[in-house]
C-alpha cells in the first residue's frame, strides 16, 4: 500500500439510519479493484486515537465516515499536515459535507474520495480547540448537551423534540462581545455555513476565505420561533431583526461565569468564563 491509500475510519452508530458502511466500503473497493484500510470506531475520541497511529505509518489521506461529530475526531489530527482529507457523510445532520456539496449518497461519495479534485479549507478555533463546521455558546449549546445525555436517538426529528422541550423555558444570557455588552440567545461561530440538515446558521460562510462569521440570535418573543425556524431552513436569518451579523478572523465573548460549549455539534463542559474564536486559514487539504 502506498502512503496515499486511504484510511477509511467508521463511526458505527452515526446517524439516524444505521447503514453497513464497512461492507458498503468493502464492496465498492473490491468492485472497482482498490486499496483501502477499514477501521471501526469502538468510543469517544477513538477516531483521534486511529488517525494518529495510521498517519505516524506514513499514511497521508484519511476518510471520516460518519456525521461532524466523527469530521472533528479525524480532521482535528490533520491539522496544518501534508495530509488529505474525505468524508462519507453517514450522520444526522452532515453540515461540513453538505457545505463542501459532498454527495449524500455514499456511493457517490466514495467515488470522490479516489476520484475527487484536491482542495483546501479554513477551520475555526473556540478557545485553541478546533471546529470544522460550528462552534458556539447558548441555546445551541444547552440542546447538544440534552441531547447527549438523555435517552434519545440519532436522527433530526429526534433532535427537534429536544428543541422544542427546552425552547421556551431557556433564558437568554449576559456577556462582553467584542468589549460591548450583549444579550443572547445564542452565539455562533461558523466555518461552514449550516448546522447541518440545510439549517443555514451562517448563510454567508466560505470555507475558504480566512474569516468566521459569526450569528448572534438576540432575546426575542417565544412566538417568534417558529419564523426563526423559517428563516434558519430557508437561509434567510440574517433577514431577521433580532439577528446580529459579523464576519472577521477574530471573536471575543466574555462572561461572569464559566459557560457550556458546542463544537461540531457536541457539547464541551464549562472550563472558562472567556471565549476567543478565531480562524486557521486554509489549515485542512481536501480530496472532495
Amino acid at each position: 500500500m502506498s502512503s496515499q491509500t486511504p484510511v477509511f475510519i467508521i463511526n458505527p452508530i452515526a446517524g439516524a439510519k444505521k447503514v453497513n458502511s464497512k461492507k458498503l466500503i468493502e464492496e465498492f473497493l473490491s468492485n472497482n479493484k482498490l486499496m483501502g484500510i477499514i477501521e471501526t470506531t469502538t468510543e469517544k475520541n477513538h477516531g483521534k486515537t486511529l488517525t494518529k497511529k495510521y498517519f505516524e505509518e506514513g499514511f497521508r489521506h484519511f476518510v471520516a465516515v460518519g456525521g461532524d461529530g466523527t469530521v472533528n475526531e479525524v480532521a482535528s489530527q490533520l491539522i496544518n499536515t501534508e495530509a488529505y482529507f474525505s468524508i462519507i457523510p453517514l450522520g444526522s445532520g452532515n453540515g461540513l459535507a453538505r457545505t463542501l456539496k459532498i454527495p449524500m449518497n455514499p456511493n457517490e461519495a466514495l467515488d470522490k474520495v479516489f476520484n475527487g479534485k484536491k482542495s483546501v479549507m479554513d477551520i475555526g478555533l473556540i478557545n485553541d480547540l478546533p471546529f470544522f463546521c460550528t462552534a458556539g455558546v447558548g441555546f445551541d449549546a444547552h440542546c447538544a448537551k440534552q441531547f447527549a445525555t438523555g435517552n434519545h436517538s440519532r436522527g433530526l426529528w429526534n433532535y427537534i423534540k429536544v428543541i422544542l422541550s427546552g425552547y421556551f423555558s431557556y433564558q437568554t444570557n449576559q456577556s462582553i462581545f467584542c468589549e460591548q455588552p450583549k444579550e443572547y440567545f445564542s452565539v455562533t461561530f461558523a466555518n461552514a455555513n449550516q448546522f447541518g440538515n440545510n439549517a443555514y446558521i451562517a448563510p454567508d460562510a466560505v470555507l475558504d476565505d480566512n474569516q468566521l462569521d459569526c450569528t448572534i440570535i438576540e432575546k426575542h418573543p417565544k412566538w417568534y420561533g417558529m419564523v426563526m425556524g423559517y428563516l434558519l431552513m430557508s437561509g434567510k436569518i440574517r433577514q431577521s431583526s433580532y439577528v446580529e451579523y459579523y464576519r472577521g478572523t477574530e471573536f471575543s465573548l466574555r462572561h461572569n461565569e464559566k459557560i457550556l460549549m458546542h463544537i461540531d455539534g457536541d457539547y464541551v463542559e464549562p472550563f472558562s468564563d472567556n471565549i476567543i474564536a478565531q480562524t486557521l486559514p486554509h489549515a485542512l487539504k481536501l480530496i472532495i
